[in-house]
């Protein structure tokens, strides 16, 4: 009498069951508010490395159920995110390495009897037989495998129906072909569920676990091994699938502060080991601004130590002496980082300030070793030559100057026609005999760092209206490229500054530039397209499309940065890109990095602007909410 009452109890819970998942097309409401009804793909990118040293020493000792348990937790991050196990399992969230890694040991350890492959060659049999209802192919794959209840065996929890519990699985070799790994959910996770008082839905949420989940999850698996087995792995050092190694978070700098905060500067050490950042924290509506610069360590992540602090506001705001010049109340004043840049020996670290001086400050230490004083107004840009012995600064006051970087005696000052605007970009030359100059108003100049006068002004304030033209050095020192009003790039001879050849072919201002390590290779960017230029032939390689939302009515401006990796085979451009998950999206700015022999994609980063290369090619910088570190692809698996 008592087991037909359980019986009719049991048909009862499933015809509830059946009801809720028709209503939720998911998963049951007992938990519907505790969890998150649509669960985000991961990045792949960004989960940490996988230590599958346990599972190869449980299979090594055919220890059956610690392997099978040991599958479960490396999966379960993927296949539930944020532990949400009511959700629809995500099997598309397994990384195609760590389907390849698991499914090889398995196999292996077996001899061929169980894994990943083996289950899917079983369910493609299956589902050939059963084309049309995916449910009756998971009963009959659970079937074969031994997953489900025989009949005449009666269900000892009252709740488990068809599918065999984890308890009643058989980890052995004496199982069927395809029994381990198990696609089930422990028992300990339903048991809570179970254990939970006064949930008066909580049976029916250990059913679908126990039940109804096999039908979800065993088509998008068996679908997904399918693909990922014959994927092939990028190659470790590539930037085809690129690791967030960690992010910078500029909020501890800042703990007490409401307003939002923005990077004012940044620059990384030459030897890769440490990322200086001048950043504030202001807006309007806050009450107090605040500004710093710190250095951070490249490999941990973690601040090496804040090398400067103060306040930041604008320069309306700023009482006498004033930083800025009039007609420049906007721009942010204080004790702001403008402009950072380290030795070429990363022994130090100097910064343009926005109340007039360049300091300098040991990267090793963070001990202050001297401040270059000189200018009236803010300083906007600097830099430093690449024998590391002169210094170059630019100033709202329309002066350039050059210090000796060893004693701080200032070795020249030369002025600019204020017509021309105020400089916002200097490059010394390979050789550090030249320095080139950008302006506001785009008037574009070559200088002479011995004598402090002018070679020749390449471009001649080409129209306010367009963006800031770039310019670059090759590295080998022979050319000089700038973008011009007309919206060509020009070559010059980067020692007497004659034009010596002019490549057309985009359609708006080139808004950034860049060559490539071996100087064979120039990229130009004009925001919509990029172009790869091949240096003996100066002809265009390859035309990349940097708007992959083109027809979305809402347009931003894209930056138009470009950047080669220290190797030379990978371009970084910015690009807008439209969101991975969203209701509607909006096109944002964002990263693509491409192959540089082919012109392909390789990966795309979302929701990030303004980037850079290490110089030792260990990671790429990118800044959004959060400065991200990215590595090259170094494997997901330990």
């Amino acid at each position: 009498m008592i087991r037909g009452n359980m019986k009719r109890l049991k048909r009862l819970a499933y015809l509830a069951l059946g009801l809720v998942l028709a209503t939720t097309l998911s998963w049951p409401v007992s938990l519907r508010a505790q969890v998150d009804p649509t669960p985000q793909q991961m990045n792949w990118a960004q989960v940490q490395a996988v230590d599958v040293g346990a599972l190869r020493s449980h299979l090594a000792a055919q220890d059956w159920p610690a392997a099978d348990a040991e599958t479960r937790r490396i999966l379960d991050p993927w296949i539930h995110p944020d532990s949400a196990i009511l959700g629809t399992p995500l099997a598309t969230n397994i990384p195609p390495e760590v389907l390849q890694t698991l499914d090889q040991l398995w196999v292996e350890a077996s001899d061929g009897r169980f894994g990943f492959s083996v289950q899917q060659k079983i369910w493609a049999e299956v589902r050939a037989a059963n084309p049309v209802d995916s449910a009756v192919a998971a009963k009959a794959f659970g079937d074969r495998v031994g997953w489900t209840r025989p009949p005449g065996i009666e269900d000892p929890t009252f709740i488990a129906g068809e599918w065999l519990t984890e308890q009643e699985i058989n980890p052995s070799l004496d199982a069927p072909v395809g029994h381990l790994p198990w696609a089930g959910v422990s028992w300990e996770q339903i048991s809570k569920i179970l254990s939970v008082e006064s949930c008066g839905s909580c049976t029916i949420d250990a059913m679908y676990l126990q039940g109804e989940r096999f039908n979800q999850y065993l088509p998008l698996l068996f679908n997904w091994v399918d693909t990922a087995l014959g994927l092939p792995v990028p190659a470790v050092g590539s930037w085809q699938q690129p690791q967030l190694a960690r992010s910078i978070d500029l909020k501890s700098l800042y703990p007490d502060s409401q307003c939002p905060i923005r990077t004012a500067s940044s620059a990384i050490s030459p030897n890769g080991a440490v990322i200086a950042i001048g950043s504030y924290s202001y807006e309007r509506s806050c009450t107090r601004g605040e500004s710093a610069l710190a250095l951070w360590n490249a490999e941990r992540g973690n601040r090496i130590i804040t090398l400067h602090r103060g306040p930041a506001l604008e320069a309306s705001a700023q009482g006498n002496p004033p930083q800025e010049p009039a007609g420049q109340g906007t721009r942010i004043v204080g004790d702001v980082a403008n402009a950072v840049a380290f030795t070429p020996d990363s022994q130090f670290v100097a910064a343009g300030m926005s109340y007039g001086v360049i300091r300098l400050w040991s990267a090793t230490t963070g001990e202050h070793v001297r401040t270059f004083q000189g200018h009236r107004y803010a300083v906007r840009a600097i830099a430093i030559s690449p024998d590391g012995t002169t210094l170059a600064s630019a100033s709202a006051d329309q002066t350039l100057k050059l210090w000796n970087l060893q004693t701080g005696q200032l070795l020249r000052t030369m002025s600019m026609n204020a017509a021309d605007g105020m400089v916002h970009t200097l490059r010394f030359s390979p050789d550090g005999q030249r320095l080139a100059t950008a302006t506001a108003q785009n008037t574009l100049q070559l200088w002479d760092t011995t004598t402090g006068q002018l070679v020749r002004t390449l471009v001649n304030r080409a129209a306010t209206r367009s963006p800031l033209l770039p310019l670059a050095f090759s590295p080998d020192g022979q050319i000089l490229a700038t973008g011009d009003r007309d919206n060509s790039v020009k070559l010059w001879n980067a020692t007497t500054g004659v034009r010596q050849l002019t490549l057309t072919g985009h359609t708006e201002p080139v808004r950034h530039l860049a060559f490539s390590p071996d100087s064979q290779r120039l990229a130009t960017s004009d925001g919509k397209t990029a172009r790869l230029w091949n240096r003996q032939t100066y002809e265009t390689v390859h035309t990349l499309t940097l708007n992959q939302s083109a027809g979305h009515p809402t347009q931003p401006t894209n930056l138009g940065a470009v950047a080669f990796s220290p190797d030379g085979q990978t371009l970084a451009t910015s690009t807008l890109l439209l969101p991975l998950v969203q209701s509607e999206p909006i096109p944002s700015q964002g990263i693509t990095l491409w192959s540089v022999a082919t012109g392909q994609s390789l990966s795309q980063l979302h929701d990030v602007g303004q980037f850079q290369f290490s110089p030792n090619g260990q990671f790429l910088m990118a800044q959004g909410q959060r400065v991200q570190l990215w590595h090259p692809y170094r494997g997901l698996l330990q």
